[in-house]
């Protein structure tokens, strides 16, 4: 009982405290999911050429369904969304809408039946680490900002280096924050790319044979 106190409180309280970053990410990633299938007849002019090399991709056997290969695809995607937040959050911004218009996009080149089925049992834990690393990106984005803003009000009368440390230290709480929320991210991301591989397909054929 303890134990499940403990991690009911680690996880009630890392999304208390990150609220706003983690609806920030949900509603940039969702709405641009939602434009990406709403105009997905714009936008072929930009993704046809990716999407086509995707499938060409796969249909040769160079995108393996395999649980390392796709696990570090999407971790690469997380990282690079993540690390946007240095850039005051605008690149977490821009590959969150980009990543979430390609999903909406891909959703309308197949049946939207099969697309669900085949997708949804990893694609939930996969965009929700997405999600908390859009959430990472802009908690990171966050602490930059505050370190960015204390060092643009240093004092002239006092050390500049314990001036630097104080305002480094003082902000270090943000950094682990988005620290935590990256791990939930590749954990979860893990565990989508082990579906992926090794149950998805089997768990979709078994379920269209059923019906």
């Amino acid at each position: 009982m303890l134990k499940k106190e403990k991690y009911d409180g680690f996880f009630g309280g890392l999304y208390r405290r990150n609220e706003i970053y983690l609806l920030l990410s949900t509603a940039i990633l969702i709405i641009s999911a939602l434009l990406g299938y709403a105009f997905a007849g714009f936008l072929s002019q930009f993704f046809t050429g990716i999407f086509g090399n995707l499938k060409n991709s796969a249909v040769q056997g160079q995108i393996q369904l395999q649980t390392l290969p796709i696990f570090g695809k999407n971790l690469d995607i997380a990282l690079i969304i993540y690390i946007g937040g240095v850039l005051f959050g605008v690149g977490t911004a821009i590959y969150l809408i980009f990543n979430g218009i390609f999903v909406g996009y891909t959703a309308t080149q197949f049946p939207l039946g099969n697309y669900i089925l085949y997708n949804i049992p990893y694609g939930i834990p996969e965009l929700i680490g997405i999600i908390l690393s859009g959430a990472a990106g802009f908690r990171l984005a966050s602490c930059v900002y505050h370190i960015f803003n204390g060092l643009t009000h240093m004092r002239s009368d006092i050390s500049q280096t314990n001036q630097f440390r104080y305002i480094i230290e003082m902000n270090m709480d943000e950094f682990w924050e988005s620290v935590k929320l990256m791990v939930l991210a590749i954990v979860l991301l893990f565990i989508a790319a082990l579906i992926e591989a090794n149950i998805s397909i089997a768990w979709a054929n078994y379920i269209k044979l059923a019906i």
